[in-house]
C-alpha cells in the first residue's frame, strides 16, 4: 500500500477508483500525490490527476475514464471513431515542467530524477475498455498494466535507467511544496491524527490513530467510511447503517468489562468516523501463553467469562471471535473489539469456548478444561458455573504444583494443607482417608478419585453445590483439586465423629427418631436447592449420641455401591421415580434396615423392607409416622416443590 497524500477532491468516479487502485497496489515505498498542482515559471499552476514518485522515476499520471475502443497514436487519439484529446501530450508537457523545476532545486553533484508523463485509462472500473496503441512504447495503460508500468524498469522511457534515491524523492516533494502540511491536514480528524492505515477497501478504512488534544496522547482506532468511494448508493447506506449500529452497541455496553470505549461519531460531510480506543495488550493469536503461570491463565479466563457475561446480560453477543479481535493485557484483562451481535447466546458461548479452549487445557485443571470441552460440544452454556470454578481455584490456591508426583500413602501432604493419617476404605477407583489440616490442626476426611474423565461432570457439579451450602446434618466440603502430575482428584471434607448407623452397638431410646428428624431437615434443605443425594444407605449415615450426618452426598458412589439404596426398591419403580422420592425411600429403608434384627430382615428388596417395617409395633413407631413410611416404601407419595417433610412425617412436634 503506497503512501497517499490527497491535495484535492477527485472530480469524478474514474479518478476516485483509479486512486484507490493505485494506493492499494503500489508498494509501500511509493508516494502517490493526487489532484496536485505543479507551478510554472509564469506562476500559473497546472493540475495533475496523480503524481507517482516511484523506484525508477517520477510519473505524471493523467486519469481518463474512457469506455470503449481507444486508438492512441503519437499525435491523435480516437474513441470509438470520435476524436478525443491526446492526454499523453499534456502529461508529458507537465512532466517536463516538473523536471525543470526539480533541476533548479538540486544541489551540485545530485542528479535530477527522470520525470515522464503517463495516461491511465480506467474504463468502467477496469472493465469495458479496449486499447490500441500505434506505437507500443507509448505510456498509455489500462488497469491490467498500469501497476507493472509504474513499478517495473520497462515502463520507463528514459534512455538511461537509474533508480530514484531517497534524496531525489525529497527534492521532488520540496518542489511541490507544503506536502507535509497537506499530509498532516489529510491525516487530521478533529483531535485525532491518523498514523497508519490498517485496512482499506472501497470506502472503508481502518486507521491506527493518536488522540492529542494537548500535553498527552492516547492510541485509538478510527473506522472511516467515505460514502463517495462505494460502487453504488445502496452499498454506502448499508455500511453506514452498520457503522452506526456498532456505535450504538458500544454505547449500550459502556462500562462492561471487555468492551473498549468509543467516542461519539464524527461526520464532516465527506466521511463518517467511529473512534474506538485502541485495545490494550496483544491479540490472542500472538499471546505467549507458554510463558504464563497457571494462575495468570486462570485470571485471563475469569476476566474473559466475566466480560462475556456482562455483555450477554445487556442483551448483546460478541459474535466476532477471530483470534486477532480478542486482546489480552499483561494484567489479564480481556477486550473484544469486534462486537457484532449476530449470534445467539448459546452459539456465542460455544464460539467463546472454542477460542479459549487451548488456554483452558494449558491450565491442566480438569474442572476448567472439561467445561470448555463440554461447551465446544454444545453440552453446557452455564457461565456462572465456570466463573465460580475459576474463582475457587484462584482464591483457594489449589493449583500450586510440586516437582514430584504425590504418593498417596500415610504422611502424604495433599494441596499443602491436608496430611493423610489413617486409611479408611478403598475401591478400584477411589480411596478414603482420615487427614489433618496442618494449619488449623483439625481432623478432616480426604477422598482420592481416579478415572477423572469418566467421573468429572458428576464430581464437579457436586463440589460446586456442596461447597456453597451449609447444614449441620449434611457433611461440609472443604476443598477440591487435582493431585500434581497425575489425573487423580481429591475432595477434602469436614471430619464427622461417629460410626455408620448399621455399626451402632448401643442405641438409646429416642435417638433413632432424633436422628431421623435431623436428616429429614437436611434432606429438605438440599432438595429445595435441587441437590439430591442419590445413594442414601446405612453406610452414608454417620451417627453419634447427639446428631446424625448425611455423608457422601453424591460423592463416592462406588464406596457405597455395596449398600446402594436402589437395592431396597423394585428396579422398575426405581428407574421411573423422581430423585426426591428416591432419597426419601433410601432414608426410610436405611433406618429400617439398620434397626431391624437380622432374623427379621429377610432380603433387602422392597418386599423384604416392607416386611421388616411390619415387624415393628405401630404404637411404638407412631401411627402417623408408620403409615407415611409405608407409603414412601411403596412409592405412593409424590413429592411437590415446597413440601414440608417434617409435616409429611408428622414430626413437627418432636423434641430432639
Amino acid at each position: 500500500m503506497a503512501r497517499m497524500i490527497s491535495f484535492g477532491t477527485p472530480v469524478n468516479d474514474a479518478e476516485r477508483w483509479a486512486f484507490s487502485l493505485l494506493a492499494d497496489e503500489l508498494p509501500e515505498d511509493y508516494i502517490l500525490l493526487t489532484n496536485v498542482e505543479i507551478p510554472t515559471k509564469s506562476g500559473q499552476a497546472m493540475e495533475v490527476d496523480a503524481l507517482v514518485i516511484g523506484e525508477w522515476g517520477v510519473y505524471v499520471v493523467d486519469v481518463k475514464g474512457y469506455i470503449g475502443r481507444l486508438d492512441a497514436g503519437l499525435h491523435a487519439w480516437s474513441l470509438d471513431g470520435r476524436e478525443v484529446d491526446n492526454s499523453l501530450a499534456k502529461a508529458n508537457y507537465v512532466a517536463r515542467v516538473l523536471a525543470g523545476n526539480v533541476k533548479h532545486k538540486i544541489p551540485v553533484g545530485v542528479y535530477a530524477p527522470w520525470c515522464q508523463g503517463m495516461v491511465f485509462i480506467t474504463g468502467r472500473k477496469g472493465e469495458e475498455i479496449e486499447l490500441e496503441k500505434h506505437q507500443g512504447s507509448l505510456s498509455i495503460y489500462t488497469p491490467k498494466q498500469i501497476v507493472a508500468a509504474l513499478t517495473k524498469e520497462w515502463g520507463l522511457t528514459a534512455p538511461r535507467k537509474h533508480q530514484v534515491t531517497d534524496t531525489q524523492k525529497e527534492l521532488v516533494l520540496e518542489t511541490i511544496g507544503q506536502v507535509a502540511i497537506v499530509e498532516q491536514r489529510n491525516n487530521k480528524i478533529q483531535d485525532f491524527t491518523k498514523l497508519k492505515c490498517l485496512f482499506i477497501q472501497s470506502g472503508l478504512e481502518v486507521w491506527q490513530a493518536e488522540y492529542n488534544p494537548g500535553e498527552w496522547t492516547a492510541p485509538w482506532l478510527l473506522k472511516v467510511l467515505i460514502p463517495t468511494q462505494f460502487a453504488d448508493r445502496s452499498q454506502s447506506e448499508t455500511h453506514e447503517a452498520q457503522l452506526r449500529s456498532e456505535f450504538q452497541r458500544l454505547q449500550a455496553l459502556s462500562g462492561c468489562s471487555g468492551v473498549p470505549y468509543c467516542a461519539p461519531l464524527i461526520q464532516d460531510g465527506e466521511q463518517l468516523v467511529l473512534p474506538i480506543r485502541m485495545p490494550r495488550g496483544v491479540p490472542l493469536n500472538v499471546l505467549e501463553s507458554e510463558q504464563m503461570t497457571t494462575y495468570q491463565l486462570l485470571e485471563i479466563l475469569r476476566r474473559s467469562v466475566s466480560g462475556l457475561q456482562q455483555i450477554h446480560r445487556r442483551g448483546f453477543t460478541v459474535s466476532g471471535w477471530t483470534s486477532n479481535c480478542v486482546f489480552v493485557t499483561d494484567m489479564g484483562d480481556v477486550e473484544f473489539i469486534d462486537i457484532k451481535d449476530t449470534l445467539s447466546v448459546s452459539s456465542d458461548i460455544k464460539a467463546y469456548a472454542q477460542g479459549f479452549l487451548a488456554l483452558a487445557e494449558q491450565t491442566k485443571q480438569p474442572r476448567v478444561y472439561q467445561w470448555y470441552r463440554a461447551a465446544v460440544a454444545g453440552e453446557t452454556t452455564d457461565l456462572d458455573a465456570l466463573r465460580c470454578d475459576l474463582s475457587a481455584l484462584i482464591d483457594q490456591g489449589v493449583c500450586d504444583t510440586v516437582p514430584e508426583k504425590i504418593d498417596v500413602t500415610k504422611g502424604a501432604i495433599i494441596d499443602h494443607h491436608f496430611e493423610l493419617q489413617q486409611f479408611i476404605a478403598a475401591t478400584s477407583t477411589s480411596q478414603f482417608w482420615r487427614a489433618k489440616h496442618l494449619q488449623g490442626q483439625y481432623q478432616c476426611g480426604v477422598s482420592i478419585y481416579s478415572s477423572v474423565e469418566a467421573t468429572w461432570p458428576m464430581l464437579s457439579n457436586i463440589y460446586r453445590s456442596l461447597a456453597k451450602v451449609y447444614h449441620p446434618h449434611i457433611e461440609k466440603v472443604l476443598s477440591f483439586g487435582q493431585l500434581p502430575q497425575s489425573e487423580e482428584l481429591f475432595i477434602a471434607r469436614a471430619w464427622e465423629y461417629g460410626v455408620s448407623i448399621d455399626e451402632l452397638t448401643d442405641i438409646e431410646l429416642g435417638q433413632p427418631i432424633m436422628w431421623f428428624t435431623q436428616l429429614i431437615t437436611g434432606l429438605q434443605y438440599m432438595h429445595q436447592m435441587d441437590i439430591y443425594h442419590g445413594a442414601i444407605c446405612p453406610k452414608n449415615i454417620i451417627c453419634n449420641p447427639n446428631k446424625a450426618i448425611l455423608v457422601n452426598f453424591g460423592i463416592g458412589l462406588d464406596i457405597a455401591a455395596s449398600h446402594y439404596a436402589s437395592q431396597y426398591a423394585d428396579p422398575t419403580l426405581w428407574d421411573v421415580e423422581g430423585p426426591a422420592e428416591k432419597d426419601l425411600y433410601g432414608l426410610v429403608a436405611s433406618f429400617i434396615d439398620a434397626l431391624t434384627p437380622g432374623n427379621l430382615k429377610g432380603d433387602l428388596g422392597q418386599a423384604g423392607i416392607i416386611q421388616a417395617l411390619d415387624a415393628f409395633d405401630r404404637e411404638w413407631f407412631g401411627e402417623a409416622l408408620y403409615d407415611v413410611c409405608q407409603k414412601v416404601l411403596r412409592f405412593e407419595i409424590n413429592i411437590q416443590p415446597g413440601m414440608n417433610y417434617l409435616e409429611l412425617f408428622d414430626l413437627t412436634e418432636e423434641e430432639f
